[in-house]
């Protein structure tokens, strides 16, 4: 199993790599580049997903209303926006929160009061913050926190766990995450820049550098390599991730893989979209119809895909894992609708190393 390399950069090179991002520093006044969650803070003004007081500030010692939690991450998870009427008495339909409380709604991640309300204006505490988040990325169960204010039974104690789990929450430097403090604009912007870009997170950025050194072999045709990123179970090659759960795609074993461009034998890799049509082609012509048919380029972010129903059936059918999605977003000659994507999935093995262990593809299809 080859161990994953850390980006040697700070997080700066983030910034460094997209000069866009320049503007962002000087956004807010009252955010200094010596504040702990800048970038995190950055990231999200950048992508449109926060924004701040008409006087040039984002007052990220101020507490989060629960109106202000499910904007931000309604943008952050593309929930939809549009103004309508809510189950909730105190959620008016012209609230320009109202779209992403009703998508919130709708999809689970909130249920408001027994009153029927949802009290918009109310601060949200740290572990409500966690209720929202683990339901909007559905993470899976995670080992026990052990933070000591924070009970291990109990949905709230698992959500915490899930954040921990995943590197978007530390806690405080005495053991605790307190989860019935109010939390602040700061600390909810860091919690969701690190939940929709990994690369906040260390052990995800390092993950990253690992699906590009797989991407490289990949656009080198040289399957043999895959050997060192995987454990000891066959990889799994799917067209699409919605076929990956109906059809379970095709498997080949380290030594099989070694063969891959050079096998004659005519797999089954599952139907076509639309049509039910058969997949049936060697390796060879797999890899060129489907697996890398498109120019798929390095990564120095995860990036968030707009394209959610494919992360959603990833994740169903393996809901441990972590994907590393590579993205052709098509040609304006076909609307765009000519969109491709090569999603790497990794993971865990029981010594905590990353594993790669299935390659999806995934397009649109009429």
């Amino acid at each position: 199993m080859k161990k994953l390399g850390i980006f040697a950069a700070a997080s700066i090179l983030l910034f460094v790599l997209f000069p866009s991002q320049a503007k962002g520093v000087v956004s807010f006044d009252d955010v200094q580049m010596d504040h702990p969650f800048v970038w995190e803070v950055i990231y999200l003004y950048e992508q449109g997903i926060i924004d701040g007081y008409p006087d040039g500030t984002f007052r990220p010692a101020n507490n989060v209303t629960r109106s202000q939690a499910m904007k931000m991450i309604g943008e952050g998870i593309y929930l939809y926006d549009e103004k309508r009427a809510t189950p909730f008495s105190d959620v008016p339909a012209n609230a320009y929160y109202s779209g992403y409380v009703m998508s919130a709604y709708e999809l689970g991640i909130i249920s408001g009061y027994g009153d029927g309300t949802f009290k918009p204006h109310n601060p949200i505490t740290r572990g409500q913050a966690a209720l929202i988040f683990a339901r909007a990325f559905k993470w899976a169960e995670a080992p026990n926190s052990d933070f000591s204010d924070v009970p291990a039974s109990g949905e709230m104690g698992q959500a915490i766990a899930k954040m921990k789990e995943h590197g978007v929450t530390m806690g405080y430097p005495d053991g605790t995450f307190r989860p019935y403090q109010p939390i602040t604009r700061g600390q909810f912007s860091a919690f969701l820049a690190r939940a929709v870009e990994p690369s906040f997170v260390p052990q995800y950025e390092a993950l990253l550098s690992t699906a590009n050194e797989i991407l490289v072999h990949l656009q080198n045709e040289e399957f043999g390599e895959l050997a060192n990123y995987m454990g000891n179970d066959p990889l799994t090659f799917c067209p699409y991730a919605g076929n990956c759960i109906d059809h379970g795609g095709v498997q080949f074993t380290t030594a099989e893989l070694n063969h891959f461009m050079d096998d004659p034998v005519i797999y089954d890799w599952g139907d076509q979209d639309g049509s039910g049509f058969p997949i049936e082609l060697t390796p060879a012509d797999y890899y060129d119809e489907w697996l890398m048919d498109a120019e798929y380029e390095t990564k120095y972010r995860y990036g968030r895909s707009k394209h959610v129903s494919t992360q959603e059936l990833i994740r169903q059918k393996y809901p441990t894992g972590r994907v590393v999605e590579y993205y052709f977003e098509g040609t304006e000659e076909f609307d765009y609708m000519d969109w491709q994507s090569l999603n790497l999935v990794f993971e865990k093995n029981s010594g905590g190393e990353w594993e790669l262990i299935a390659i999806i593809n995934d397009r649109w299809t009429i």
